[in-house]
């Protein structure tokens, strides 16, 4: 089960913000590296856009070595907000590291979690490569939540980004943590329901964070 965090780490999320994403990270790596069922099943890959886009954990890893070798600290926050470089990043991933269905054959990993966080407007060219990531014809992803926090959030440019569902929440510290709570809680679901000995052929539904949907 391969899951992506698509972390903005632009100059607009220094001081508490980054420091509450890190945190967040702290939530995801104790709660879902300590699950059994994440544990044999769940991959995780970091993406983060800030002066740069960078794959931090340098593609897909297990969650047990993201538990224990994974440092928040490594997540600061400055730069614009190259949203479209992260996303070429995570295409680039999404070919290399899953494994698609063999038909007869491989059943394959399951389609990716996908998490955006984000708290400003892309600074660079995002539709195109939104574009290639919708439509994959093989591997493809089975949606792309994204998340705005804070004031600046123009609500329809994260409509758009997103391939599943858009929310705001507030930009303080309990949203955060119920944000990662939230992703950590729906990543131990799914791991739990693919882990079944039929396979969990139907994953369950993505319950809805405790934020603003943006229709």
């Amino acid at each position: 089960l391969p899951v992506y965090l698509l972390l903005d780490t632009s100059g607009s999320m220094a001081g508490d913000p980054i420091q509450d994403v890190r945190l967040g990270v702290e939530t995801f790596k104790r709660e879902v590296g300590n699950d059994p069922f994440a544990e044999e099943t769940v991959y995780v890959g970091v993406i983060t856009f800030g002066e740069e886009a960078q794959f931090i954990t340098k593609g897909l890893i297990p969650i047990g070595k993201f538990r224990d070798e994974f440092n928040t600290e490594s997540l600061s926050a400055n730069g614009q907000t190259p949203l479209g470089q992260a996303l070429w990043l995570l295409e680039e991933s999404l070919d290399k590291d899953t494994k698609a269905l063999v038909k007869g054959g491989d059943k394959g990993d399951w389609k990716p979690l996908i998490f955006i966080l984000t708290d400003g407007e892309p600074t660079d060219e995002w539709r195109k490569p939104r574009e290639v990531i919708l439509d994959r014809q093989q591997k493809k992803v089975i949606n792309i939540v994204t998340v705005g926090c804070g004031s600046r959030i123009n609500q329809q440019n994260l409509k758009d980004i997103s391939l599943g569902s858009a929310f705001i929440m507030g930009n303080d510290s309990e949203s955060f943590k119920q944000f990662f709570d939230w992703v950590s809680q729906t990543t131990s679901k799914i791991a739990k329901s693919v882990s079944k000995p039929d396979g969990g052929d139907k994953p369950p539904d993505i319950d809805q964070p405790p934020f603003q949907y943006i229709p």
